[in-house]
């Protein structure tokens, strides 16, 4: 889960701050974000964002301290939004309910984040409340194709979620939509999935059972079940659709966690386990006169076709920052070919492609976004060790080159956006199976590996004048493979 709008900062969690962090990622969250409201807390954001790893933040001010908006504050939300783990320009926007300051001043330092958050190439999270005819105004004119932005605890009926769509922002629900007097319901089931995200607002807008009593960031997790139940969704699909939209929206970095990356070492040391117990399989026999017999390979392979299929997860390497953010998952498909020079020792050359479906586009003054497409293209080659070819089962390991072509298509409007880069990839472990048929020798296997594509810096147009300048690709594949070696038994 990923609260995507939380005030943690708010003087009613000084006492118990850490535990109501802790309580939230003990329940499955994964990340939240703050936004910053007034210049006098813009240090306590950044202090808490920088206590942990799991927490982003927004720099910006709220209408509510529009009057502290001098233009030192306003270079100071600029100048913040440099800093590490800042990843929107906000909480902005307008109230016109408690007008704490006057309106056309509210309107003058909305125009002005607005702004900034276009030169900074970063989103807004906006508040609006009693205002929808000069929000809307303002956001339709300040729209040049590179504003993106969230309308935060959005409260409007379909016809604005769709105005506010339409010009390319997301909107975020919170407690509100639990309420029995919520008319929100016709608003939450029109939404696009893909443009929705979810999000506490805490310490305020408790959702039913908790109202009336301080919110926290664990709680979205009942705003997430209301969400399910208004489109007759599984709360699992809810939870990784927004929190899938979230990550892309506010380009949360992705990080090889610990766990992962011990996952990695234990597979890497049963590797070398049974590369360890299975040495038998090469030793030399003896005959009773003490003659030494050379091994024979029982499952001699020399060329083989074959196709493979498997899920793939790509990666976005951003400068000049080196920034990593989260591209899609997708099943990807192809064909590979091996030939083997010996028993243990085989060339692999091979081709796979795919399309992720997690990037989302708003065309503006178009239709509703819709999930265009990134399709890759990868080509593999490699040299492949076995280090028990004499086995049925058996396990090998692989470096190689790789070539990938990345095509975003971002529209029906925007012609197609192709990068492309050499780039290189470590095979951690393919397990195989030898299976001897009257027609040859069938090899199944599942294999994981992992590829890096980098080229020189260049700007990737997201088709709604969102653009980044963009160094590479990483990515990761688990795949099956399944191949054929017509040869079997003739030997070599």
């Amino acid at each position: 889960m990923i609260d995507t709008h939380c005030h943690i900062d708010n003087k009613q969690f000084d006492s118990d701050r850490a535990a109501t962090l802790e309580r939230a990622f003990a329940d499955g969250m994964t990340h939240l974000i703050i936004p910053a409201i007034e210049p006098t807390r813009f240090q306590t954001v950044l202090n808490i964002v920088r206590s942990d790893e799991r927490i982003f933040c927004g720099m910006g001010i709220h209408p509510h301290h529009a009057l502290e908006a001098s233009s030192d504050a306003l270079r100071q939300v600029e100048d913040l939004s440099f800093s590490e783990r800042v990843q929107a320009i906000g909480e902005i926007g307008l109230d016109y309910h408690y007008d704490f300051a006057p309106r056309d001043v509210q309107q003058d330092v909305f125009r002005a984040q607005l702004r900034i958050a276009k030169r900074r190439n970063l989103p807004v999270i906006v508040h609006n409340r009693e205002s929808d005819d000069d929000m809307m105004r303002i956001l339709d004119e300040e729209q040049d194709g590179s504003l993106r932005g969230v309308l935060h605890c959005f409260s409007g009926t379909p016809e604005q979620a769709e105005r506010a769509v339409n010009l390319g922002f997301h909107v975020s629900f919170t407690g509100n939509i639990t309420f029995k007097a919520s008319t929100l319901s016709e608003t939450v089931a029109s939404v696009p999935m893909n443009t929705l995200m979810i999000e506490t607002d805490a310490p305020y807008m408790s959702p039913v059972p908790h109202r009336g009593k301080r919110n926290e960031p664990a709680f979205v997790r009942l705003v997430a079940e209301k969400i399910a139940e208004i489109r007759s969704m599984s709360l699992e699909d809810v939870l990784t659709t927004t929190s899938a939209t979230a990550h892309e929206f506010f380009r949360i970095p992705t990080r090889i966690s610990g766990g992962n990356t011990a996952q990695m070492l234990i597979a890497l040391l049963l590797s070398c386990l049974a590369f360890v117990s299975t040495q038998t399989a090469f030793a030399q026999s003896e005959e009773e006169d003490d003659t030494p017999v050379p091994f024979v390979n029982p499952y001699p392979k020399t060329f083989g076709i074959g196709g493979v299929a498997g899920a793939h997860t790509l990666i976005d390497v951003h400068s000049p920052s080196g920034t990593l953010s989260y591209t899609g998952q997708a099943i990807i498909y192809g064909g590979n070919m091996r030939y083997y020079f010996t028993d243990a020792i085989a060339l692999d050359a091979g081709y796979y492609t795919g399309n992720n479906f997690a990037p989302t586009v708003a065309v503006p003054g178009g239709s509703p976004p819709q999930p265009f497409p990134n399709r890759f293209q990868a080509i593999d080659a490699g040299l492949y060790f076995t280090t028990n070819p004499g086995n049925t089962l058996n396990v090998s390991f692989g470096v190689g080159a790789s070539y990938l072509i990345s095509t975003f298509n971002a529209g029906p409007t925007t012609p197609p956006d192709s990068s492309s880069g050499f780039g290189a990839h470590l095979k951690l472990i393919s397990v195989g199976l030898n299976v001897p048929t009257s027609f040859g020798l069938l090899y199944p296997g599942a294999e994981l590996h992992i590829n890096g594509a980098f080229f020189s810096p260049r700007d990737k147009d997201y088709g709604n004048g969102t653009r980044v300048q963009q160094i590479g690709y990483l990515y990761s594949v688990i795949r099956a493979t399944l191949y054929w070696f017509p040869s079997f038994g003739t030997g070599k």
